[in-house]
């Protein structure tokens, strides 16, 4: 047994440097292995994270998408609204001046001339008189 410890000794003085080289070795693998597992689980937390944000920014895009959609349908509706009424309010409009234009006709249907600047004045044409040609 002596001679194993013996061989050993003489082993560790002639090649102290390479076993200290393979220590200091392992120190740093396991030294950086654990600051490499550490950094791999801060980057895991990172990209969770991440995900989150993402998520989150896409639901509140699908909601203010929701809402644009929800605002333009209901304009539209609105501009509908407003041109069935205009054209109604137009209808109407026409149909009173027929109505005005027939009363003037019937009033003055004995002067024409009379008829034909009461209309002008009536509805803002200019009246140039009826000359012969």
């Amino acid at each position: 047994m002596i001679g194993f410890w013996g061989k050993a000794k003489d082993f560790v003085v002639k090649y102290w440097k390479l076993l200290a080289a393979g220590m200091y070795a392992l120190f740093v693998w396991f030294h950086f292995k654990n600051q490499a597992d550490n950094a791999k689980e801060v980057i895991k937390v990172k990209e969770d994270s991440y995900k989150k944000q993402i998520d989150a920014i896409e639901e509140t895009h699908k909601k203010e998408i929701e809402l644009r959609d929800d605002a333009l349908a209901e304009y539209q509706a609105i501009v509908e609204a407003v041109r069935a009424e205009y054209k109604e309010q137009n209808k109407r409009l026409s149909q009173k001046k027929k109505q005005e234009i027939q009363k003037l006709v019937a009033e003055n249907t004995e002067d024409p001339s009379n008829l034909s600047k009461l209309i002008a004045e009536k509805f803002g044409v200019t009246y140039t008189g009826g000359g012969k040609a």
